[in-house]
């Protein structure tokens, strides 16, 4: 029971001192960014074309340095803005994205869904629900 007791404190002191607000936005921002209509404008100002892996580990870099910048951060404080970094990449793909594909494919009607996944994202959703 105190070995529980030690890994639950352990997890605890680890979440806290993750950076949320780096987190939340930085999710938020990519999600912005690869948003179908931003992503294909982006492409054509740049003449690029990235996979959007590439782009959020980019995206999260950048934001990562701006925000080391602005608020001044110390050395263990960039051990922890990596660690959000690592942290958001995880959550966002295995929890959100879960999250909204169960929501797309259980409860939001196919007129929001459009806005959240795109059309080949909810084409695969709707076909595996036969099988």
């Amino acid at each position: 029971m105190e070995t529980l007791t030690e890994i639950i404190a352990h997890i605890q002191s680890y979440m806290t001192s993750l950076d949320w607000q780096y987190i939340i936005t930085f999710i938020i921002i990519c999600y912005g960014i690869n948003h179908y209509k931003i992503k294909e404008g982006l492409q054509k100002a740049t003449g690029t074309q990235t996979r959007t892996r590439y782009r959020v580990i980019i995206i999260g870099v950048v934001y990562a340095v701006g925000l080391y910048f602005l608020r001044g951060y110390k050395l263990q404080q960039i051990e922890n803005l990596f660690q959000s970094f690592i942290f958001a990449l995880v959550f966002h793909k295995f929890i959100v994205e879960a999250l909204l594909y169960w929501l797309a494919k259980h409860a939001l009607p196919e007129s929001i869904s459009k806005h959240i996944l795109t059309e080949e994202q909810i084409k695969k959703i709707n076909g595996n629900e036969g099988k």
